[in-house]
């Protein structure tokens, strides 16, 4: 009868599982689970005995099982499948990673990356609104991954509040210079550079036609200097085909009112596309890198976790990386609710690091991992589960069917 009693309540525990798993098949990132059964500690009748000299047989020992018990319920890590979901801020991974969340103190774990920004522009988990780790870039948009990631590696990125502008370091010209123009002829163009908090500054540089052979002067000067102040000036040369061979040349543009900007504003000018061929002259700016004040409109999540943030200037920077852990032995974490996991004695230490590196995985961004519930295997278990809960149940009735009769012996 003891038999079956722990027949019936291992069983009962499958199907607990088992119910859990078809209850979690739409759970984001969820894993399935199985239960494993061992027998219990056997009653032995008879102890084995070995051969003797004398000619005896060996015999094998007589034990009579004391039932069923649970021997453990592992978690399958399998990957589930992808499923797009069109919003920015939902991640899935493709590998062994986790994602690393925080509520200010501890650590936990998920591969649920259904993410949102709350108020003050942080990465966070939609359940929980625990924060995402990683590590955010400095204002060069350099991501120093080799810095330890703490409860304070949060993830933020502030659309609409984040502004940002790009001092003008190189100008580049294009064009023709006309070669058949008389000696002393001169030709002057414009230019718009932005100083370090992208205020444009006008500059102005006038070619002159020089009297040697293939040979330009260039003056430049902006209304945003001193009064006489010249930026620089140089002599562009070209070959007898008419390819630029100077090079680069630099100006300085000194700001009479620099309000707290980088002063001087140096400019490297390039003027390896301009040519000198007979005809007219179309020489012009073609190209600056500095931009004017731009807010954080959007962003964009690599595979490999860096994060890039699209302005309103057009500018786009890496504004972070998100880290990922990975244990030694994933089966081993523990479950806290919310699709949370911790780390136990058993799972290892969390190694963290960049994703798409290693095995860690790769992080996909406008998609959800889905659960890796297989239903038909789960129903085809349940069945299993199910016949042999009845056939111990038989066990506890034919039992007492069987006390029934030794009490009714004396009748």
């Amino acid at each position: 009868m003891y038999n079956g009693v722990s027949g019936l309540r291992a069983h009962k525990t499958q199907m607990d599982v088992i119910s859990n798993n078809i209850a979690n098949v739409n759970t984001v990132g969820f894993k399935s689970s199985r239960v494993n059964f061992r027998e219990m500690f056997s009653q032995t009748i008879r102890g084995a005995s070995a051969p003797t000299d004398a000619g005896l047989g060996g015999t094998n020992p007589a034990q009579i099982g004391l039932g069923a018990s649970i021997g453990s319920i592992d978690v399958s890590q399998g990957q589930g499948s992808l499923q797009p979901t069109g919003k920015s801020t939902d991640m899935a991974i493709e590998g062994n990673g986790f994602f690393i969340l925080s509520d200010g103190q501890a650590r936990f774990y998920s591969r649920d990356g259904s993410f949102t920004l709350d108020s003050a522009g942080n990465l966070v988990s939609a359940g929980t609104g625990l924060k995402v780790l990683g590590w955010m870039a400095d204002a060069n948009g350099v991501v120093h991954t080799s810095t330890p990631i703490t409860a304070a590696s949060v993830i933020s990125l502030p659309i609409g509040q984040l502004s940002i502008a790009r001092q003008t370091t190189k100008l580049t010209l294009g064009g023709n210079l006309d070669s058949s123009m008389a000696v002393g002829s001169s030709k002057s163009i414009t230019a718009q550079v932005y100083d370090s908090l992208g205020k444009a500054h006008t500059v102005s540089i006038e070619f002159t036609k020089s009297a040697g052979d293939g040979e330009w002067t260039w003056q430049a000067s902006s209304p945003d200097t001193p009064a006489g102040w010249s930026l620089g000036s140089g002599t562009v040369t070209f070959t007898s085909s008419g390819s630029c061979i100077s090079g680069t040349d630099w100006i300085s543009l000194n700001l009479a009112e620099p309000n707290g900007a980088t002063n001087p504003v140096a400019v490297e000018l390039d003027f390896n596309a301009v040519t000198q061929l007979s005809g007219y002259t179309t020489i012009s700016p073609t190209h600056q890198n500095g931009l004017p004040l731009g807010m954080l409109d959007s962003f964009t999540v690599g595979k490999d976790g860096v994060i890039s943030g699209v302005f309103t200037n057009g500018m786009n920077q890496t504004l972070g990386q998100l880290a990922l852990a990975q244990f030694s032995n994933a089966e081993g974490l523990g479950k806290v609710g919310s699709n949370l996991l911790t780390e136990t004695g058993n799972s290892g230490l969390p190694q963290i690091g960049q994703p798409s590196v290693g095995s860690m995985g790769k992080v996909v961004a406008g998609f959800l991992e889905s659960s890796n519930v297989d239903l038909p295997t789960e129903f085809a278990n349940m069945i299993v589960a199910q016949r042999g809960f009845q056939a111990n149940s038989r066990i506890i009735t034919t039992a007492d069917e069987i006390l029934q009769e030794l009490i009714t012996l004396k009748r």
